[in-house]
């Protein structure tokens, strides 16, 4: 890929390395929007929506015209993946500007959080190339005393994120010795709920590199890459997009 445009919400791309390294790495800057209402100026002057008429063949003497929806890249701009580290802090950006004065929200500020992240998602999900939303996790314990990892945002989106993506690898550490692999749970388990691979050729857990599920979602033939990562910190949701590129090297964290 030649150009990877990174945004940071909450200044984990230090684990990459400082501004010239990741310029160097992914040829485009990183940026930190400070505001959520930042972020999507942004986000809307790269990319846009348009309406395109598809014929979809359904019979020799029927063709019908489906009407679909793309997210493209504007007029000069080219962009091969697009990184949003992390989603979770995005989305908490976002509700932090509706708390009133005493810092509560009020009951319909819940919906509007609900419809604003499914209409970012939805916008985000459609963008050419290869789209990576990390995302912190939070364990649930459940009350016969089994737990489960979900992804942490507030509000029902935490339940339906992983509609949108294609692949959500959950983070976690293996001791090797003395040292440690940094791996991806790539199925759904019941402390892994939300894991999946649509295109079911990845292994159940993996060492973290996105060159292999980037093959597999461009064998399966899909249109883009849609890729969630969740876990904890210091579990490799940073590191690991250095694997994007043969400019970076990963070692955890």
């Amino acid at each position: 890929m030649n150009k990877i445009l990174m945004f940071d919400t909450e200044h984990g791309s230090h684990t990459l390395g400082g501004k010239t390294e990741i310029q160097e790495m992914f040829n485009c800057p990183v940026l930190k929007p400070a505001q959520f209402a930042d972020f999507r100026n942004i986000i809307t002057s790269i990319y846009t929506t348009q309406r395109i008429e598809v014929d979809k063949k359904i019979s020799d003497d029927l063709v019908i015209k489906e009407v679909q929806e793309q997210t493209v890249l504007k007029n000069g701009v080219t962009v091969d993946a697009l990184i949003i580290d992390s989603f979770s802090e995005l989305a908490k950006k976002f509700q932090r500007s509706l708390v009133d004065k005493s810092g509560v929200m009020k009951l319909n500020s819940w919906g509007k959080l609900k419809n604003t992240l499914d209409t970012l998602l939805e916008f985000i999900t459609k963008v050419p190339g290869v789209l990576i939303a990390t995302c912190h996790s939070k364990t649930e314990t459940l009350e016969d005393g089994r737990t489960k990892i979900k992804p942490y945002i507030d509000g029902s989106t935490k339940e339906d994120i992983s509609k949108w993506f294609d692949f959500v690898l959950y983070t976690y550490t293996k001791k090797n010795g003395q040292s440690q692999d940094y791996m991806w749970r790539t199925k759904h388990s019941e402390v892994y709920e939300h894991a999946k691979d649509r295109t079911d050729l990845l292994p159940a857990d993996m060492i973290q590199d996105f060159q292999p599920v980037i093959a597999a979602a461009r064998e399966k033939g899909f249109d883009n890459v849609r890729i969630l990562v969740v876990g904890s910190p210091g579990t490799g949701k940073t590191k690991s997009l250095a694997t994007l590129t043969n400019k970076g090297v990963t070692n955890g964290n």
